[in-house]
């Protein structure tokens, strides 16, 4: 199969499943619901929803309060992993995570495969990143803790999750932060399972999860074996819960999801990859060969399209999915399909 979108340009490649190049572009997002979906949508709106919404405010504060429990009295970044009593209150910060997913019409959570132990696989590579909901899928693997921007330790309730799940904190100002972060893996990879695993979405920002984005080498500078892990949501003839730049905004996505009455993840457990020495010496050969195996995996093709690329089209085109904008769309015109072929070629 063909798996390559060469920088977002027109090339008029079908692939062997018949899809063309806009077809599988990253950045299009596309809503074509028939009469009967547009129907359970609006009878969910006024029923279910609403209580579904009650609920998941409800897991994220008990998520929150446990979370908070769970690193009271600690620095943002502690020098030892969490045990004893706090590790109880970790389990259950999973625990009402996994609730939060169930609240929001995810009834199915399903994990295939074997997860490697932290001393065998000290990092989780999981794509594609298509959804703010992905973390909920990295709550069915454990809640691993993520290298993620200092400003998420500051987000009310949410905020102390990501400290309770030990993540990495990096400034964005900082430019030195690859560096750091990278030290820091090396450093819990070193520790030979001391450390909970760290979970890093290599894409580093939201597609449609059509194909498979570049992967940053920030998660593979250590060297170290990785998991590759995949996750596929059911409802891809209903994208629900994809978010990107071009598409819904976060209030939308969320909408789409609590009026959908089920919601399926399955999360995909590989075999773990131990780097060669010359992938160990080159981290873009190393980054570029795990993305190429998960590519296989999921049966995607890969694109060199990076956030810059994602941004010119944003600018050029201005698309405007408010909340009120999507769901008109989806009443009056019964679809919804932005950029058009034109924008993205």
């Amino acid at each position: 199969m063909t798996k390559e979108l060469a920088n977002g340009e027109k090339n008029g490649n079908i692939s062997k499943s018949g899809q063309s190049w806009y077809d599988t572009h990253p950045f299009r997002y596309s809503l074509y619901p028939t009469v009967n979906d547009r129907l359970v949508w609006l009878i969910m709106a006024f029923t279910v929803a609403p209580i579904r919404l009650v609920f998941v405010f409800t897991f994220i504060i008990l998520a929150s309060i446990v979370a908070n429990i769970s690193v009271m009295g600690l620095p943002l970044e502690p020098a030892q992993p969490l045990s004893g009593w706090r590790l109880v209150f970790r389990d259950l910060t999973v625990f009402f995570s996994r609730c939060i997913a169930f609240s929001a019409g995810i009834m199915s959570q399903t994990v295939k495969g074997r997860q490697a132990s932290s001393k065998e696989a000290p990092l989780l590579i999981m794509a594609p990143h298509t959804s703010s909901i992905d973390p909920l899928a990295g709550a069915m693997v454990g809640l691993p803790g993520a290298v993620s921007m200092m400003d998420n330790a500051k987000i009310p309730l949410l905020g102390a999750i990501f400290r309770a799940n030990q993540s990495i904190f990096v400034e964005r100002g900082d430019p030195d932060s690859r560096n750091k972060a990278a030290a820091k893996i090396k450093m819990r990879a070193e520790a030979k399972g001391a450390w909970p695993q760290l979970i890093v979405l290599p894409e580093g920002f939201c597609s449609n999860g059509k194909s498979l984005l570049p992967f940053k080498t920030g998660a593979f500078l250590p060297g170290v074996s990785v998991q590759p892990i995949t996750v596929k949501y059911n409802n891809r003839r209903l994208d629900v819960t994809s978010w990107v730049d071009t598409g819904p905004g976060l209030i939308s996505m969320w909408s789409l999801l609590l009026c959908t009455p089920i919601t399926r993840i399955e999360v995909m457990l590989h075999p773990v990859y131990h780097p060669s020495d010359e992938e160990k010496e080159n981290p873009e050969l190393f980054a570029k060969n795990v993305r190429d195996l998960m590519s296989r995996y999921l049966e995607l093709p890969t694109t060199e399209l990076t956030y810059r690329n994602l941004k010119a089209i944003v600018q050029q085109n201005k698309p405007r999915v408010t909340f009120l904008n999507l769901w008109w769309s989806i009443i009056s015109k019964g679809c919804v399909d932005i950029p058009s072929r034109e924008a993205l070629s």
